[in-house]
């Protein structure tokens, strides 16, 4: 079986991804090595590009072994193709609003630039929101909504969300004492304890500080960030309605130099 988590930037993919570590972990379910050809960055939890995902469903043998990986898989063409049942794709959203507040925070960790979340809402955030609002759109049109979590829900209700995520992996009746122990052994606290220990690969980029991007995970923190014009646009953009504006810069930033860059 290949395992994908796969969501958008601060959606939770990692958190997700490391609750999947566990379970698999506490039913003795080996997880076998993805090779370095599928990403040569092997300290990423996304062991595949997804350039190189076709690939590795063709070469690799998917029926015999559990492989798994942290995904941000974001193009049609992999979002619409038709997958095995060996091929399980897990999704998790976010409040757009609080999405754009952890990467603010992500963003100024990792490029070292202490600007205001009001001049990075502007330049940045509003783009990286029209994205996120894509990439939850292109997904939920491509599968089915047993495949979806959400943030609030893994916060709000971990038992329940837990046993959905077992079921979709052929796993049945997590006992409660194992949601205990799933639980205590991802907490975000936890997580960024194992982080600067170096025991946790997420977020390599920022090596020995990976740490600082395992903050609060607070539901409806941006409630502190937003003023009522920003408030207003990203409002405009999770319903559908972002301005042209917006599209056009999106698409020569984003899109376009993705494909010029390959």
């Amino acid at each position: 079986m290949l395992i994908i988590c796969n969501g958008t930037f601060k959606s939770g993919s990692s958190w997700l991804h490391h609750i999947i570590q566990e379970i698999l972990r506490l039913r003795n379910i080996k997880v076998s090595d993805i090779p370095i050809s599928y990403n040569r960055d092997v300290k990423s939890p996304t062991r595949i590009l997804e350039k190189n995902l076709q690939g590795f469903i063709l070469n690799e043998d998917i029926n015999n072994n559990f492989y798994l990986t942290k995904a941000h898989y974001f193009q049609k063409d992999t979002l619409n193709r038709i997958y095995s049942e060996d091929i399980v794709f897990f999704f998790i959203n976010r409040d757009i609003r609080d999405s754009i507040v952890s990467h603010y925070h992500h963003f100024i960790n990792f490029r070292k630039m202490n600007i205001s979340f009001t001049t990075y809402f502007r330049f940045i955030g509003i783009f990286k929101a029209y994205e996120m609002y894509l990439f939850k759109k292109r997904c939920k049109e491509s599968f089915r909504e047993s495949h979806f979590f959400t943030f609030e829900s893994l916060k709000n209700d971990f038992p329940e969300s837990i046993k959905r995520v077992a079921y979709l992996l052929g796993i049945d009746n997590l006992s409660n004492k194992e949601i205990d122990i799933i639980r205590n052994n991802t907490l975000i606290n936890k997580m960024r304890d194992k982080s600067v220990k170096g025991d946790l690969n997420y977020y390599p980029e920022l090596k020995d500080q990976s740490w600082k991007l395992f903050r609060k995970g607070n539901i409806g923190d941006w409630k502190l960030y937003f003023n009522n014009i920003n408030i207003s646009i990203i409002d405009n953009i999770i319903n559908g309605n972002a301005s042209s504006y917006i599209k056009v810069i999106y698409y020569l930033i984003f899109t376009l130099r993705r494909k010029i860059l390959g």
